[in-house]
Parts: structure tokens; sequence; C-alpha cells
């Protein structure tokens, strides 16, 4: 059986029979692992069309109190620290895949609308992060526009971040304004889990310089 040097890569970090991976001499579950990855290579190229990929690692369910196989992928272009995460279920020989990389197709226009927001309202912002915790599957594409997302009609778990610049507010008012600012954005119709950190100043570190925090649920 031929298999691209990134599928025996793959592979033989997850079987115990590397050996008869190089020479393609697959046993039944090595083939079944085979074709699920190539099923993920597949769904998630033509998912994303703008980006390349590659699946790096899996994480199979035996063991686990989980029905689903992770595997580990990553895009090219796509400087991240952690790998991305495509969740795969069998069901009856069909592949039931999820994925998260959606999040990283919108996660800019999303802090930026949260952000421009928040600036419309004189908040000082420094910086907004927005991430996201659950996963779709082909019915969401690269064409998610972060405004459902935001608004709550795709329900995607938003976690939202906003960090203010502490020397553009009066001091001790940051319980008042924090208030404010969750008022805002309640009445914009923004949905999900925020954490505020107040700063020093713009440039403040996140961990050192943080003066004030505090988080609420949007639903």
């Amino acid at each position: 059986m031929e298999l691209s040097s990134e599928e025996k890569k793959v592979l033989s970090g997850i079987t115990f029979h590397s050996e008869e991976v190089e020479k393609g001499e697959l046993c039944d579950e090595d083939k079944e692992l085979l074709s699920e990855l190539r099923a993920v290579k597949a769904y998630l190229t033509d998912k994303y069309k703008d980006y390349n990929f590659e699946v790096t690692g899996c994480e199979p369910k035996a063991g686990t109190a989980r029905d689903y196989n992770e595997w580990y992928y990553k895009a090219e272009g796509v400087d991240r620290a952690s790998a991305f995460i495509a969740m795969v279920w069998d069901k009856d020989g069909a592949f039931d895949i999820r994925d998260d990389f959606y999040g990283e197709t919108i996660k800019e226009g999303a802090s930026d609308a949260v952000k421009k927001l928040l600036g419309y309202g004189g908040f000082p912002v420094a910086e907004v992060n927005v991430s996201f915790w659950e996963y779709f599957g082909k019915e969401l594409g690269q064409d998610l526009d972060p405004a459902l997302v935001l608004r709550g009609d795709v329900h995607a778990g938003n976690d939202i971040k906003i960090f203010l610049d502490g020397s553009r507010l009066p001091s001790g008012s940051y319980e008042n304004e924090i208030g404010k600012l969750e008022t805002s954005l309640k009445e914009a119709g923004i949905k999900g889990d925020v954490y505020v950190v107040v700063l020093k100043n713009a440039e403040g570190d996140p961990v050192m310089d943080r003066l004030y925090s505090d988080s609420f649920e949007l639903s």
C-alpha cells in the first residue's frame, strides 16, 4: 500500500507497527486509521479551500472516555503554539468530522468588531481577543460571518477577553467602568463569556501590569 511521508509519520506515532507502516504493510486496525486520516485531510482541504493542511498526529479514543478520535493538524502560514484539533466519529463506516479551524478564520473579524463597538462607546481598549470553544462540521466553512457568532445566532462558545488602558480610566472607577462595558455589550446583542482586564497602560503586560479584572456572562 502506498503511503505518503506525512501518513507514515503520523501512523508510526500512534501504532505499534512502525516497521510495517514504513513498508506499507498495514493491519486492519492501521488501515482504518489511515482511512480516517485521509478523510480528515480531505475534509479540511474541501472545507477551507484557501489553506493547505498537514495532519500531525492523533489521540485515539481507545482507553479513554471519549467516543471519538482526536486528530491534530496545522495550517500552512498560520503561526500557532498548539495544534488545531479535528474530532472524528465513525458511524457505520461513515466519518462524522468536526473541527475548530473556523475560529482561526473569524477571530480577527470578531475581535475587531468588539474593539470597534467599545471604541464607539468611549472605552479605552488596548486589545481584544476572541476565541471559541465549539467544534463544527462541514455545514460551516471559511465564509462564516463573525457577526452571526458574536450575536449567538451560531453558538460557538464565545470567549471574549478585553484589555483596557487603565491610564485613561479614573482611579477607583474600574468596577463601574466594567459595569458600563457589560451594559454596552449586552445592548449590542453580544453573547459569550467575557473577561475584562485593566492594565497600567495600553502597552502593559497582561499578567504583570494588571490593575483589576472581572468576568461576566452574556446570554
